[in-house]
């Protein structure tokens, strides 16, 4: 699959819980935004579009997202958690008219561009394609064709894990270095 036939999506409309009253995404790491180091790993990948889901109610995500290009796609049920973002996000690219996204999460700082590239490159006889690192799934993912539809009607709790039971997964492997995500202050500020 080639990038121009894929819309990028960076969920970015988590609640962060754990990470207590400060916007984890906008929290400082290595001297920007957390959630920058996602924008800054895609940016070189030709994407045929660019999107962010966020809360509706956040004000410097729609800032920051919308100064470097997204679109934006606005959340309004962040409780719902990953898999409310998901099918938010899977309804808009069907709706605008892609055929693929590719899902990249906002706390995960460590992707490189080259992950992205290698993911896009895999064998696309499967219409989901997932990283993994010692045997646990994780974004970033790309839904094609009958993977987008069904992400359409996920439940929201459970996310898309299930998508990812059925024999029709390619699975790419992810170092633990770009595996490792954010989710505490205290995670930030060992990893900074």
């Amino acid at each position: 699959m080639t990038p121009e036939n894929c819309a990028l999506i960076i969920l970015a409309s988590g609640l962060s819980k754990r990470f207590g009253d400060e916007d984890k995404l906008m929290a400082n790491f290595r001297g920007k935004p957390l959630v920058q180091h996602a924008i800054d790993a895609a940016e070189p990948v030709a994407f045929a579009k660019r999107f962010a889901v966020i809360p509706k109610r956040s004000v410097k995500r729609r800032e920051l997202f919308s100064s470097q290009g997204f679109s934006l796609i606005e959340n309004e049920n962040p409780e719902a958690g990953q898999g409310g973002s998901l099918k938010l996000a899977a309804t808009t690219i069907q709706a605008k008219g892609y055929s693929a996204m590719c899902v990249m999460l906002g706390d995960m700082p460590f992707i490189r561009s080259e992950d992205i590239s290698a993911l896009l490159k895999s064998p696309m006889r499967k219409d989901r394609v997932i990283s993994h690192c010692n045997n646990t799934l994780m974004p970033p993912a790309i839904f094609q064709k009958h993977a987008l539809t069904e992400l359409m009607s996920i439940e929201s709790k459970s996310g898309a894990k299930a998508l990812f039971k059925s024999g029709n997964v390619s699975k790419h492997p992810l170092s633990e270095t770009a595996s490792r995500d954010i989710d505490t202050p205290e995670t930030l500020a060992e990893l900074s």
